[in-house]
C-alpha cells in the first residue's frame, strides 16, 4: 500500500510539473481600434506580434471568442454582434527559434445606423505549440481587442429597405391627403357658385 501511495504521489508530482511546451511573448496585450469616419477603414491593419523565445519552431494558431466568463468583460463594453466582421491573417504561422512574426487584424463592419456609437470587446486567443508535437497542456494568450464605432455617420448612410418602404408610404399618404383636400376644396367652391 505504501508503494502504491508513493507511486501515485510521484506520478501526481510529475503530472503537475509538466511545463508548457511553448514560451512565447505576445504583444500587445490589449488593442483598440477606433473607427473615425466610415466603417470600411482605409487605415493600415493593426498587428499582433509574437516572439518565439524557444530553441525550437513553434506553430501558432488563433481563434476569436467573446470574453468568458462575462464578468471579465471590461466596463462600458459589450460583445460584438458578429465575430465574422473581424479578420485575422494568416490563420496560422510557423515561428522559428528566437524569431518574431506578426498577425494582421482587419475589420469589415457594415455601415448601419444601429452600429453607431458602439464599444465592443472581443478576444483574439493565440495558441502556440511545438511544431510536430501534441501536449495535454497548451498555454494560450488572449489579446483583448476593443472596437469603437463612430458616434455619427460622416457620410450619409445608406438607408435600409424597411425605412425606404416606410418613407414611401408616408409620402403616398401625404400626397393622397393633399389631392383629396384639393378635390374637396374644388367641389365646395363649385357648390357655392
Amino acid at each position: 500500500m505504501k508503494y502504491i501511495l508513493r507511486f501515485l504521489l510521484l506520478f501526481l508530482l510529475f503530472f503537475f510539473t509538466i511545463s508548457c511546451q511553448a514560451d512565447v511573448r505576445v504583444e500587445p496585450a490589449e488593442l483598440t481600434i477606433t473607427i473615425i469616419d466610415d466603417f470600411q477603414q482605409k487605415n493600415p491593419p493593426t498587428n499582433i506580434t509574437i516572439l518565439n523565445e524557444n530553441d525550437y519552431t513553434v506553430n501558432v494558431t488563433w481563434y476569436l471568442e467573446n470574453p468568458n466568463p462575462i464578468a471579465l468583460l471590461r466596463p462600458n463594453r459589450t460583445f460584438i454582434e458578429n465575430l465574422s466582421w473581424i479578420h485575422v491573417t494568416p490563420s496560422w504561422r510557423l515561428i522559428r527559434p528566437n524569431a518574431t512574426e506578426s498577425f494582421s487584424i482587419f475589420l469589415t463592419i457594415p455601415e448601419l445606423n444601429d452600429l453607431l456609437n458602439q464599444h465592443w470587446e472581443t478576444w483574439i486567443t493565440m495558441t502556440p505549440h511545438q511544431d510536430g508535437t501534441s501536449s495535454i497542456f497548451s498555454q494560450e494568450y488572449a489579446v483583448r481587442l476593443y472596437i469603437d464605432t463612430p458616434t455619427s455617420s460622416a457620410q450619409p448612410s445608406i438607408p435600409d429597405s424597411n425605412t425606404i418602404g416606410a418613407d414611401l408610404l408616408v409620402l403616398l399618404l401625404i400626397a393622397g391627403v393633399v389631392i383629396m383636400g384639393g378635390i374637396l376644396a374644388f367641389y365646395l367652391l363649385l357648390k357655392k357658385k
